[in-house]
Parts: structure tokens; C-alpha cells; sequence
């Protein structure tokens, strides 16, 4: 009997080879998702530095391997945590935070994460223990490399659907957010935020919870003069960063106060400010 005779016909041994580069190309896009997923589903930072940062948390997962990019997936996206991003105290221009997560039952991670870690230990038998066990002159062997292959592509398409979907939905929420942030309603209450956050205003509300009487009232000249006392800077740069030459105007424009003309006895008016109930 020839050599031919002994050799694993030419096309199945192409179709194995076929399979293998089918599965390693899933696992890489599987991978691809996860990077992508992750490096865009949480921003923070100041305004003029989101777009830095977005890319420098990109650039920090690249090298990471799949159980890192599983793990964080799972802290970050499928979490029932509600915890809330914490800002610099002193915020001295605007700072915004962007995450995005997929409310899920405990079940539902649980099965997902089993998952997962099945795509990672079939990722790794095939890519690092898939040599020992490949026998190319064994037609028997073969066929055998080629239904596991199949079988493999079948566990782990699940994953791969579900971060395709999840990506598809991301996309659509960006997608949203993009409008909305770029739309009159947005820029109104990003300025009114803005405004509301700022030490003036932070200022004058601890003012009026300390000198206010016993109905809230607080006199806005006395309040101005020890605004003045302690933010000399920001009240010279008030009209230039909030639009406004007046402390009544600053108050009345960031919608947390009441005012109050008092009229006076003989002419004239004096204003008072008392912060507005919920």
C-alpha cells in the first residue's frame, strides 16, 4: 500500500483547517466586542478631556487578556450595582460621566457568566492544547477534529450573539445620546446644572441656611457681602462665566431660590432669597 494510500484526503484535512480558522476568527471578534463594549461604556472626566480619556481607557484594555475582559464585562455592565461616579469637590469647569449597563436578574448573569467562561476555556483548547490531539495523516482523526470544531462553534455562539446585541443596543444608545446632547433642551440644562454646581450658588445656599430666619427669608445685600468675603474672584468673574451682573439675577436664573421685594416704609425695596422646597 502507497503513501497516498495512508494520507487524509486533501479536502477534509482543508475543511478542518477551514474550521479552526472559522473558530479562532469568532473568538476574535468575540474578543474585539468585549474591547470595544468596555472602551466605550464608561466616560468620565472633565468636558474638554472625554475624548482623552475615552481613548486612553481603550488603549489601557488592549493587551488585557480574556479573563480580565470578562471579569470587568461582568463588574461593569452586567452589575446590579447602582453605585454613582464621584466627581472632583471643587469643580472649577464642567465634569460629566457616561456609563452604560444592561439591568439583568441575578439568573440571567449567572447563566451569562457560566457562559462566558465555557467561550474562554474552548478559546484556550483550542488555541494552546488543539496541537497535541491533531493527528493531519489520520482520516479517522480528522473527522473527529472536525465535528469537535463544529461543536465547539455551537457553544460559543451564543456569547458571540449576545455581545453582538449588546453592541447593537450601544450603538443605538450613543446614537441617542448624540442627539439629545446636541439639542436646545440639553444645552439649557447643562447650563442650568452648570450653574446650580457652581461655588456661588453652593455659597449662597449655605448662607441661607445659616443667617435665614425662621421662614427661610434671608436678606440678599448681607448674603452679597460675605459672598464677596469669600469669593472675591468668582464675584469679579460672574458676568463673564454665568451671563449675569447681579446676585438676584444669578439666583433667579439657576431656579433653587425665591425672591422677596420687601418694600420699605419710606420708598424703595429690600431683597430677600430663601431656597425653594423640593
Amino acid at each position: 500500500m502507497d503513501r497516498e494510500q495512508h494520507s487524509s484526503p486533501p479536502s477534509l484535512k482543508d475543511e478542518v483547517f477551514r474550521k479552526i480558522g472559522r473558530n479562532l476568527l469568532i473568538f476574535q471578534q468575540i474578543e474585539g466586542l468585549l474591547k470595544m463594549i468596555l472602551g466605550n461604556s464608561k466616560v468620565q472626566g472633565y468636558a474638554r478631556e472625554l475624548a482623552i480619556n475615552r481613548e486612553q481607557r481603550i488603549d489601557g484594555m488592549q493587551k488585557d487578556m480574556m479573563g480580565q475582559l470578562i471579569k470587568q464585562y461582568f463588574d461593569e455592565i452586567l452589575s446590579s450595582s447602582d453605585e454613582e461616579p464621584q466627581g472632583p469637590r471643587d469643580l472649577t469647569e464642567p465634569w460629566l460621566s457616561s456609563s452604560f449597563k444592561i439591568a439583568a436578574d441575578a439568573d440571567f448573569a449567572k447563566n451569562q457568566l457560566e457562559a462566558f467562561e465555557m467561550m474562554r476555556e474552548e478559546r484556550n483548547r483550542l488555541v494552546h492544547h488543539f496541537l497535541p490531539d491533531w493527528h493531519p495523516d489520520s482520516p479517522e482523526s480528522l473527522i473527529l477534529a472536525s465535528d469537535d470544531l463544529d461543536k465547539q462553534r455551537e457553544k460559543v455562539l451564543l456569547v458571540w450573539e449576545h455581545l453582538k446585541s449588546v453592541a447593537g443596543t450601544m450603538q443605538q444608545a450613543r446614537q441617542m445620546q448624540a442627539r439629545y446632547m446636541a439639542s436646545d433642551d440639553f444645552i439649557q440644562q447643562f447650563e442650568l446644572l452648570w450653574l446650580q454646581q457652581s461655588p456661588l450658588i453652593q455659597l449662597f445656599c449655605d448662607i441661607a441656611m445659616q443667617i435665614g430666619r425662621a421662614d427661610g427669608w434671608a436678606c440678599l445685600a448681607h448674603a452679597g457681602k460675605l459672598v464677596h468675603m469669600q469669593l472675591a474672584d468668582d464675584v469679579a468673574q460672574m458676568k463673564a462665566t454665568y451671563g449675569h451682573h447681579s446676585f438676584k439675577k444669578l439666583l433667579i436664573a439657576s431656579n433653587l431660590f425665591e425672591i422677596w421685594d420687601k418694600a420699605l416704609p419710606h420708598g424703595g425695596s429690600r431683597t430677600f432669597y430663601r431656597i425653594r422646597k423640593p
